[in-house]
């Protein structure tokens, strides 16, 4: 009987060490939200933007100026660094578009009638900067670069050579600010707003015979705004 008390005793204090020792255990910390790493995201949002026309003939159609719109999809990759609060990165974007826009202008006298003039912007991307500050999961964000952007343009007239027709690529300045929020360690989700100047640019315009015509100083600038969702590893 002594040898089963002390059996007894000896379960019963194992037992209550282990539980003890489990009550008594730190639990694991959770893991730190931050910044830091690099991501792969999508992007859709909505394009507004401007196309300005200058003849470079005295006697042509002077300046016509119209605005343009649509929508873009794409893609972004970047990485981030973060330092306490603050955050600075690098981004690469790449999208599709549909913006366009036209506007015709009535000219009267020998040679005038209707000019109509068209723009269309299929596909631009950017590469940038970004600057901005951490509430834990919430990023504000700033971001500045440079932009691409492919564009073409048709203007109309009463001829039989009509319409003429160019193309041409553009550079610009890239000015955003956006907000991210992150839903775990490896998801967010940002809306953004990008103002990009592509300046202006002779275009060489041709014929529907094939000739060369003339060459219009023809600027561009868009707003665009998008939302996106970016996965970070």
């Amino acid at each position: 009987m002594r040898k089963d008390v002390l059996a007894t005793v000896s379960a019963v204090a194992l037992s209550t060490g282990f539980a003890f020792a489990a009550q008594a255990a730190p639990p694991l910390p959770m893991p730190i939200f931050t910044w830091t790493g690099c991501y792969v995201g999508v992007q859709a949002g909505l394009d507004a933007g401007n196309s300005k026309w200058n003849d470079p003939f005295p006697s042509g159609w002077g300046t016509v100026t119209y605005g343009t719109s649509g929508g873009i999809v794409g893609g972004q990759v970047g990485c981030n660094y973060q330092m306490q609060n603050f955050v600075i990165g690098a981004e690469g974007e790449l999208w599709g578009s549909s913006l366009s826009g036209s506007t015709s202008k009535l000219l009267g006298g020998e040679g005038g009638g209707l000019f109509s003039f068209h723009s269309k912007s299929d596909i631009a991307g950017d590469l940038s900067v970004r600057a901005g500050y951490a509430f834990d999961r919430v990023l504000l964000f700033s971001k500045i670069g440079a932009a691409w952007a492919h564009y073409s343009f048709t203007e109309t007239y009463p001829s039989v050579n009509s319409p003429d027709t160019g193309q041409g690529d553009y550079s610009g300045l890239l000015l955003g600010l956006g907000v991210e929020y992150a839903i775990d360690l490896h998801w967010s989700v940002k809306g953004e707003y990008d103002y990009i100047n592509y300046g202006s640019k002779n275009i060489p315009m041709y014929m529907v015979t094939g000739a060369y015509d003339y060459s219009p100083k023809i600027s561009n600038y868009e707003n665009i705004f998008k939302a996106a969702v970016n996965y970070r590893f």
